[in-house]
């Protein structure tokens, strides 16, 4: 036993002090701390250093626009996006975000936006480009009163939340307002709102009621398009190409060109038909046996990847007092309302029932498996409360990339002549500059 233990601190000297074994273990603690202090200094640039606010956007209640208005918003909304350097990122600077969120109280439906104020003029200048009539004002977080740590005991409310993601990859796009035929009747030549069901089921609350529809955007850049090649090359047929390393080149040179030789030896060099013969021309991709479905899907995609994108955490939330609290008739009518947004053949929203849905169900035995499921359930509605909450943008598990057009499509402001908004809060009373050649004394 001695001598083992004689070998061992032989070795572990040998290995850990003589020959800088301890070298992986100090990058391993450097990186540790290094990544500690950016995201302290992230939490506090975001948190401490910005100035947030929220703004009431309202609406004319002749708006005839379509979600094209909303898409050049979000366009405009992207110049927030940045490019930092190693020594920006380290100092905690991080690309900031907008909370666009469409609330109902007691089926009064509004349209609240959470944002650093200094990108104030930004949104004021893109939404009145597309609204002249709008009106935007300042207002408080109408969250505020919640609580930061959720008591099922103590609090006299109950609440349901999930977060949503796509049913496939990001690079599927889902059923958008552009799609022809999708929401459009070609022989009435009339527009069907994709959100008039989120517009309809948020606006017959009862008067105890909450419910919100927030989306967290962030914006980025095109760096994550380039895996989007890869799909669209395994969906059009294009032969896979291998491209093998130096390495592997050079690891196997000298098996193959034995086996190359003793091939040779055994059965002759080739002749010229037989060469021939196995150089066969493969056709540069299969478009031209693809269905029509497939055709479309590719040209979808292609189209989808044409746009700027964001980062988008997409979460629902009903919350109303515990005597009056109403899930079973609320959860099936929103969740029914994003429907909307599926195309088959291409993506679709899905409430993320495995991690962020606030009732997760048994999986075998209701009664054995009770005291795992309460405690599940009490986790996630404490997670989800604050992720909503906090408008977070880093936490939670539903984070999506979608393009303008989709976050068209899912949020924008109703058109009035194709959309049932009585509960909808207007402009009642016009305001607009006074005209420049005005006399004046």
């Amino acid at each position: 036993m001695a001598i083992l233990n004689e070998y061992l601190h032989l070795l572990i000297d040998i290995v850990l002090v003589s020959g800088f074994g301890w070298a992986p273990f100090l990058a391993v603690l450097i990186y540790m701390l290094w990544w500690l202090t950016r995201d302290k200094r992230r939490t506090r640039y975001g948190d401490v250093l910005t100035e947030w606010i929220f703004l009431e956007v309202k609406i004319d209640e002749l708006n005839e626009k379509s979600p094209l208005a909303m898409e050049q918003i979000f366009t405009a909304l992207h110049a927030i996006h940045q490019n930092f350097t190693w020594g920006e990122d380290f100092a905690g600077n991080i690309i900031l975000f907008v909370s666009c969120e469409i609330v109902s109280m007691g089926g009064k439906v509004s349209y609240i936006f959470k944002m650093p104020a200094r990108y104030r003029n930004l949104f004021e200048s893109a939404v009145f480009a597309q609204y002249p009539k709008a009106e935007v004002k300042q207002t408080e977080d109408y969250l505020r009163n919640l609580p930061h740590h959720y008591d099922p005991e103590t609090a006299d409310f109950d609440f349901w939340g999930t977060e949503w993601l796509k049913k496939k990859n990001n690079a599927y796009p889902i059923r958008t307002y552009l799609q022809d035929s999708s929401f459009e009747h070609g022989a009435q030549e009339t527009f069907i709102d994709p959100l008039s069901n989120v517009i309809e089921v948020m606006s017959n609350l009862q008067p105890h009621e909450l419910m919100v529809y927030q989306l967290v955007i962030k914006p980025v850049n095109d760096d994550w398009k380039a895996h989007t090649a890869h799909l669209l090359d395994k969906l059009k047929g294009v032969p896979h190409k291998h491209d093998e390393s130096i390495f592997w080149k050079a690891l196997f040179f000298i098996p193959d060109l034995f086996a190359t030789i003793l091939v040779e030896f055994v059965s002759g060099p080739p002749s010229e038909h037989a060469t021939s013969a196995r150089v066969v021309e493969e056709p540069p991709s299969l478009m031209l046996h693809r269905t029509d479905v497939e055709k479309m899907t590719i040209t979808a995609i292609q189209h989808a990847m044409s746009k700027i994108t964001y980062k988008v955490r997409v979460r629902t939330l009903y919350l109303a007092p515990k005597d009056n609290f109403n899930k079973s008739l609320r959860v099936p009518e929103i969740v029914g309302a994003f429907r909307n947004f599926d195309e088959v053949n291409l993506n679709g929203l899905k409430p993320d029932i495995r991690h962020s849905w606030t009732s997760p169900s048994y999986k075998l035995s209701e009664r054995l498996e009770r005291p795992l499921t309460e405690m599940r359930i009490l986790t996630r509605k404490r997670h989800f409360l604050h992720w909503i909450r906090s408008r977070s943008n880093w936490r939670g598990v539903g984070m999506v990339i979608m393009n303008t057009e989709e976050l068209a499509t899912i949020f924008h402001f109703p058109q009035v002549p194709h959309t049932r908004v009585s509960q909808l809060e207007r402009v009642q009373t016009v305001k607009s500059a006074p005209p420049m050649d005005l006399p004046i004394g």
